[in-house]
């Protein structure tokens, strides 16, 4: 069993956050996600034991293999809120998004490192 791919991604808080996905095989072509789920959180650090917020979404298109995770302007500018820290105007968090399939096995499919940069305008 091999390990997810990791991405980098970057957003700004008191945006909408959307990340789209893909479940293929090693051939590009969509697995069929059909009666499963998918879920996705972020944390602040991979060991840790409780999440910092779940997204918002899961799979939006199962015979094809699609999925959606979003988090709201409002939820985005909450994890760095304006005027608080130690002068950082950045965030990072990591996750994993895990498919648990109709008969109950699961799946870590993907890995994610977000960070949450601090957004110019008031």
């Amino acid at each position: 069993m091999a390990c997810p791919q990791i991405v980098d991604l970057c957003f700004v808080a008191g945006n909408t956050v959307t990340i789209d996905w893909s479940y293929t095989d090693s051939d590009g072509a969509p697995i069929d996600l059909t009666g499963a789920t998918a879920q996705m959180q972020l944390l602040n650090a991979i060991t840790d034991q409780t999440q910092v917020i779940d997204m918002t979404g899961g799979i939006t298109d199962a015979p094809n293999g699609l999925g959606t995770f979003s988090l709201t302007k409002t939820e985005s500018q909450s994890l760095l809120p304006v005027g608080t820290g130690d002068g950082d105007p950045s965030i990072k968090f990591t996750s994993r998004i895990k498919i648990t399939f109709a008969d109950t096995t699961a799946k870590t499919i993907a890995g994610v490192n977000v960070t949450i940069e601090q957004g110019g305008i008031r």
